[in-house]
């Protein structure tokens, strides 16, 4: 993302680019981890409750690799939430759940930020047009962007990511043992196709679908 905006040489674009990756590093992660941890504490693992994840304190979630990965190219990670699966009647169920809960608070999150720069755009057109105006209208569109990008991506049915954790619910146990023994090779792999855009290219189409739609729903009130 850093990178991106430095090879711009637009100065407006990369000061507001290091202002959304701070924002992303210090409120998105947060708010992902927080949403596992919160469902998870009402789904009945009350240990969430004192392992001090249960709060919007980003030094509770923010792993630093991660954090500089988000920052520089939008792709990253926090300090997993630790869940108790064995609080739980039916864990596989129940961690799915939670696992889906992240990669939705990340939809959402993206979702508020868009009706945000719609609605500012609808009542303030004035100051949207000046330098500061510009400024918020970049911040909250690249934001919204890379906090869906991030959802979808956490969707993505592999090892590493929610979505594993949410189709082992449905797998066979022999499927997820075969994954499982696998994953550190899988891991190498996405990571492989990540970087060479062979990952990140349906990973955008259905970021920018649902981007779309976003814009579209927002603009329905006005």
């Amino acid at each position: 993302m850093l990178l991106r905006a430095l090879f711009s040489g637009d100065i407006l674009t990369i000061a507001v680019t290091v202002v959304a990756a701070v924002f992303l590093v210090f409120v998105c992660i947060p708010v992902h981890e927080l949403a596992h941890g919160y469902v998870a504490y009402k789904r009945g693992d009350k240990s969430i409750k004192t392992s001090g994840q249960l709060s919007l304190d980003p030094l509770a979630h923010i792993d630093p690799l991660g954090a500089v990965m988000i920052a520089l190219i939008g792709f990253g990670w926090g300090k997993p939430c630790r869940v108790n699966p064995y609080a739980f009647k039916n864990p596989k169920k129940e961690m799915a759940i939670i696992a889906a809960s992240g990669p939705l608070s990340n939809l959402l999150l993206g979702l508020v930020l868009i009706f945000i720069r719609v609605l500012l755009n609808v009542v303030a057109p004035n100051f949207m047009g000046i330098v500061m105006g510009q400024a918020v209208d970049i911040f909250l569109q690249v934001t919204a962007q890379i906090t869906i990008w991030l959802g979808v991506l956490n969707l993505l049915p592999i090892p590493m990511f929610d979505g594993f954790t949410i189709v082992r619910a449905f797998l066979k146990p022999q499927t997820e043992e075969m994954v499982l023994q696998n994953q550190q090779m899988i891991m190498i792999i996405v990571i492989i196709l990540f970087f060479t855009r062979i990952l990140a290219i349906p990973v955008e189409f259905i970021s920018n679908f649902i981007i779309e739609f976003f814009y579209w729903l927002c603009a329905l009130p006005f």
